[in-house]
């Protein structure tokens, strides 16, 4: 994706399943979609940045809590944005509905995505709703 501290947290946000066809976020255009469209991404860089390193590479979850801790506005709207960024990418909605038509911003029926595949993000999410 980028050398870009933000981009590697949303690497590890995106990491895709390699078993069911999802990419990966760093194997999509996310990265680029987000520099083009989402103007405080050096904020959360500088955010990440005052980070120690060894708490940046830690469970990608653990560090947007760490970051929201700090600024939770700016960390909600890019989440946001990374996951606009992410599922817009045709190879995303491919992957996901059988369709090249981008999640976002466009109608998409619900009955055509996998549920199945939002098990692992609701497992791993447990705990860390915010207080």
């Amino acid at each position: 994706m980028s050398d870009r501290l933000s981009l590697e947290l949303v690497g590890a946000m995106f990491p895709g399943d390699p078993a069911r066809g999802i990419p990966a976020a760093a194997a999509t255009g996310t990265g680029a979609r987000l520099e083009a469209n989402f103007v405080a991404l050096a904020e959360v860089d500088a955010l990440l940045s005052s980070m120690e390193p060894q708490d940046r590479n830690v469970d990608p979850n653990e560090v947007i809590k760490s970051l929201k801790a700090q600024a939770a506005d700016l960390v909600d709207l890019f989440i946001e944005q990374a996951i606009v960024a992410y599922f817009s990418d045709p190879a995303v909605s491919v992957a996901l509905t059988g369709k090249p038509t981008p999640l976002f911003p466009n109608h998409t029926v619900m009955a055509d995505i996998d549920y199945d595949l939002l098990e692992p993000v609701l497992t791993n999410c447990e705990g860390h709703a915010d207080e």
